[in-house]
């Protein structure tokens, strides 16, 4: 199945992430039958951390089971491929598909730190503010939460990684937030953004089990016994930290 394998990485891997890769992967794995897609999908996997493109390809694809419309990618074919994944061994692959709540959410409840001054402002004027906020002012909004709000600032050029560290990092969070950053095709792709998404008990399942196959095996480690974790994120961590080969998971 290497080649499928290597046609999703050639179509793919060239690809800016976005709304437009979003449809395009869609439509390339719904053009692979399901046992092939399956199969094609676990060598990404496997190739993700040592292969740049098939990293990029696994991202592509990931995004695309996650944002791509039904138009593009059925939910009746990505069924098909999540019980070819099953019925051939694949977690890797089928964990691509799994959608549950996180292991913590935050009370509707609860009492967060209000800003007084943002607490004021319009939704308009909160948007405009991230787009051009300095680095204090970035913390207040990202600690407000409003997807929104938190969309626009990642688009702020003044935004630095660490800021986007702590945001995907910080608990209790929102979900909306965090599938916010992992949706952002700039800090997506970043190694230390990804590693504080997945180790974020907030965060959702559906986001932490496309992220692990491109954490280092340290990283994985540490995920798997973190019972903080949804149990899922952390038996698929521990499956992933004790391959040294391809063949091995």
């Amino acid at each position: 199945m290497t080649d499928r394998a290597d046609q999703l990485v050639s179509h793919l891997s060239s690809l800016e992430l976005g709304p437009a890769s979003d449809v395009a992967a869609a439509r390339e794995i719904a053009a692979l039958d399901p046992v092939e897609a399956a199969h094609a999908l676990k060598v990404l996997v496997e190739r993700a951390k040592s292969s740049p493109q098939a990293g990029h390809a696994l991202a592509a694809a990931a995004r695309a089971l996650m944002f791509g419309s039904a138009a593009d990618l059925p939910f009746s074919h990505r069924g098909r491929i999540y019980d070819a994944a099953a019925e051939f061994g694949l977690p890797e692959v089928a964990a691509l598909f799994v959608t549950d709540a996180a292991a913590k959410t935050l009370d509707p409840n609860a009492i967060l730190p209000v800003d007084p001054k943002l607490s004021e402002m319009t939704l308009g004027h909160k948007k405009s503010l991230a787009r051009q906020a300095d680095p204090m002012r970035m913390a207040r909004l990202a600690v407000e939460g409003d997807a929104r709000v938190i969309r626009e600032l990642l688009l702020n050029p003044k935004l630095t990684e660490g800021v986007v560290i702590r945001m995907a990092a910080r608990r209790p969070a929102k979900v909306d937030t965090l599938l916010e950053i992992w949706r952002s095709p700039k800090w997506s792709v970043r190694a230390s953004v990804r590693k504080a998404l997945a180790m974020n008990p907030y965060t959702p399942p559906d986001v932490s089990l496309k992220i692990l196959p491109h954490l280092l095996q340290c990283d994985l480690k540490m995920i798997s016994l973190d019972h903080a974790l949804h149990v899922t994120v952390r038996e698929l961590a521990r499956k992933l930290s004790k391959r040294t080969h391809p063949r091995d998971l």
